[in-house]
């Protein structure tokens, strides 16, 4: 007659039954091992899955309750079992990528102090569809589809050129004694060849091309209007300049000053002018105990998914909260910064926010469909404020966390 498991259970609590125990595995083992297999999808984690979860049994056989339905119990255990490996693995498969691309950056910063001397001769030396490539790909971060779409290729087409331009980049390097593969060519152009500018000299540069534009006009119109002069006319104006010279510098002074007013005019202008979304009260302001993963789905969301990461020191999530260039700069970062263990990377980032209350967004600046720029403002828990922007980008159907401006 067979013994039921109850039986063997309670041979194994009271006796240590070798017997009624190795019964016991035979008996369930099917179920465990493919049970594990299903949710950790590799065959020797299964079988560590199986080993430990019979491990448990051994231990609490004793203190099952009565009536315990062990194929229940096993099936339980075998799935919270099976999720801690699989975070586990989780975990040092990201150790081991974050070591791998630690490496990868600090020959990329090497790289690119030998690269950047050189890299815009070498640019001038491609051809100008080449040299399009390169820039939209590595310079501005675009998609294979979007570089074809520019150049009126297809994606394959475009990898082709994209692949060719930067071999011939790394071929002109090398004759000028900088050795360089193609892939770490790739990724310290796009780690490194266009950084973020000074925060304000958007407002700046723009004020000034504008005022540059309205004097060049006015300009213009005078010069016509003196050829259209008759000799008297030009006779009598030499005449009124000679006269009039003294005053000049009171003149050119006046002019700058105006100049300046206008300047500080059109910068508020240009503030005001930019396209902004109305964001709702709810949606705008985020007291700490708010902050929660909220996925990626919008941008508001992808930034209080990042916050939440970076507090709770969660470096995956973190990390998964960036666009890739950002994650590239971060690493970067923490190299130059010396960090080197995933213990140093998750205090770095619990500090980016750990004396911030509360994040309130003051409003949202669209660039384009997948690009926008959210002004935000940070309230430390001593009452201080600080403003800051962050460019969030989408990467498919989620909204990234880019550069901060």
């Amino acid at each position: 007659m067979t013994k039921s498991d109850q039986d063997l259970l309670g041979e194994f609590a009271s006796d240590q039954s070798q017997d009624a125990f190795t019964a016991l595995v035979q008996r369930h083992l099917g179920l465990v091992y493919c049970a594990a297999l299903r949710q950790v999808r590799s065959p020797q984690l299964a079988e560590e899955v199986a080993q430990s979860v019979f491990i448990d049994l051994a231990r609490d056989a004793a203190r099952l309750k009565p009536g315990t339905i062990l194929t229940a119990w096993l099936y339980q255990v075998t799935r919270r079992t099976a999720i801690n490996v699989v975070r586990a693995e989780a975990r040092r498969q990201l150790r081991e990528q974050i070591a791998l691309e630690m490496n990868a950056m600090n020959a990329t910063a090497d790289d690119w102090t030998q690269i950047e001397p050189l890299l815009d001769d070498a640019m001038h030396a491609l051809d100008d569809i080449d040299r399009t490539a390169i820039l939209l790909r590595f310079f501005e971060n675009k998609s294979l589809r979007e570089v074809g779409e520019s150049l009126g290729t297809t994606d394959d087409t475009a990898r082709k050129r994209v692949n060719r331009a930067v071999e011939r980049l790394r071929e002109f390097l090398t004759k000028g004694g900088i050795t360089v593969g193609a892939s770490g060519l790739a990724l310290a152009l796009s780690a490194s060849a266009v950084q973020a500018a000074p925060v304000g000299l958007v407002a700046t540069i723009s004020t000034a091309a504008m005022a540059g534009t309205t004097i060049a006009a006015t300009a213009g119109a005078a010069a016509i209007k003196t050829v259209a002069m008759t000799t008297l006319q030009k006779v009598l104006l030499a005449a009124t300049i000679i006269a009039v010279g003294v005053a000049t510098p009171l003149v050119i002074q006046h002019q700058a000053n105006l100049r300046k007013e206008n300047a500080r005019a059109l910068s508020a202008q240009s503030q005001r002018a930019a396209t902004n979304l109305p964001i709702a009260a709810s949606e705008n302001d985020f007291p700490r105990e708010s902050w929660a993963f909220r996925g990626y789905a919008t941008p508001e969301s992808a930034l209080v998914s990042l916050v939440w990461a970076a507090v709770n020191s969660d470096l995956e999530g973190f990390l998964n909260s960036l666009s890739p260039e950002q994650q590239s700069r971060v690493r970067l970062r923490w190299q130059r910064q010396g960090l080197s263990d995933e213990a140093q990377f998750r205090n770095s980032i619990s500090n980016q926010f750990g004396a911030t209350k509360r994040i309130r967004i003051l409003n949202k600046e669209i660039l384009s469909e997948s690009e926008v720029i959210l002004r935000l403002q940070m309230e430390g828990e001593k009452g201080g404020t600080g403003t800051v922007g962050k460019k969030v980008q989408r990467i498919g159907n989620d909204w990234k966390i880019g550069a901060t401006l």
